[in-house]
């Protein structure tokens, strides 16, 4: 499974945010698939965004087969002072759910009569 690291101060973590770890955050957050397209306008609250982090990190322990202990507090303590460490998080969450990896077509070339 791919996972990405985000850098929170000097901590390494992986993180991954597929289904799954979109999967527990609904569980954390009694989130519905349709408040989930809320994410993509930037409607979420600021509990919702590091639950959504949290469950991100969860899953990237999994992913890489690390043991994970923290709670979502420890996890949100680490954030601290951190805060472009927040603005990585959710470009990883853009990256796995498909922003700007829209394919271009290539243009077809005219046929010879």
């Amino acid at each position: 499974m791919k996972y990405e690291i985000l850098e929170i101060g000097d901590e390494k973590m992986p993180v991954r945010f597929g289904f799954n770890a979109l999967r527990k955050f609904s569980l954390r957050t009694g989130t519905t698939l349709n408040d989930l397209n809320k994410l993509a306008g930037g409607e979420i609250s600021f509990n919702d965004a590091f639950a959504l982090i949290y469950a991100g990190i969860e899953d990237g322990h999994r992913a890489s087969k690390v043991k994970f202990t923290l709670t979502i507090d420890e996890v949100t303590d680490m954030f601290d002072g951190n805060m472009e460490a927040v603005e990585e998080a959710f470009k990883m969450l853009g990256r796995a759910m498909g922003e700007g990896n829209e394919k271009k077509k290539k243009a077809k070339r005219a046929k010879k009569s």
